[in-house]
């Protein structure tokens, strides 16, 4: 009688981390729908086909679960911001880059402005230190883009806080809730959030006071 043999050790880790990435997925999607608090260890098991018992034995509890969720999502958002101020060029390329970081970013995952506005709502005077964790070093990153702007002469005298504040703010806004009062737009939405990066970084030039090249923008203020 022929005996197969063991599955292999190797096999074996790539079914759990795809399972483990499954899990992921699931919960991002739940947590982005309900938020923390309403979302459910067997919603989220249903939606992979498991047992919430396999949830578990993956992530120890909701909370270890929804900590690896705002990793996953917020991590290499932060990883792209940093490299985008750390290139070369101008720094207001610095900022469109930033711009461009956070709408691509978006593109590939949806839930990640819900995600965060959901943060921002339950915050009361500071965001929570694991949601800080992730979101301080990709502000900061984008602030000291902008008053590296001015120590340079490039930008404005303007509060840099206010301006990061109103470009972060409606970053979020535009790839995650402004499809509520879009109205009737039919374009596919990585096109959408194509143009509304490309609308945000001239929002960005107007309030740095960055001067057209090129003869852009000739006509705006005729």
């Amino acid at each position: 009688m022929r005996v197969s043999p063991p599955a292999a050790p190797r096999r074996t880790a790539q079914v759990t981390q795809e399972t483990r990435e499954l899990i992921l997925a699931a919960a991002e999607a739940e947590f982005a729908a309900r938020g923390f608090a309403e979302a459910r260890l067997a919603d989220i098991a249903k939606r992979v086909g498991i047992t919430r018992a396999a949830v578990i034995y993956h992530f120890r509890d909701k909370s270890a679960l929804y900590d690896a969720v705002l990793e996953a999502a917020f991590g290499p958002l932060t990883e792209q911001i940093q490299t985008s101020v750390s290139l070369p060029g101008s720094n207001a390329e610095r900022i469109e880059r930033v711009i461009t970081a956070w709408f691509e970013c978006a593109v590939e995952r949806p839930t990640l402005g819900r995600l965060f506005i959901r943060e921002v709502a339950a915050a009361e005077d500071t965001l929570r230190p694991e949601v800080d964790r992730l979101a301080t070093p990709m502000f900061a990153a984008f602030l000291n883009a902008i008053e590296q702007g001015q120590r340079d002469g490039e930008f404005r005298p303007i509060s840099a806080i206010h301006v990061a504040n109103i470009l972060s703010g409606a970053a979020i806004w535009l790839t995650s809730g402004a499809h509520l009062t879009g109205g009737q737009e039919t374009e596919p939405p990585s096109e959408r959030l194509a143009r509304y990066g490309d609308e945000l970084a001239g929002v960005a030039r107007h309030l740095l006071g960055i001067r057209p090249q090129d003869g852009e923008g000739e006509n705006d203020h005729e």
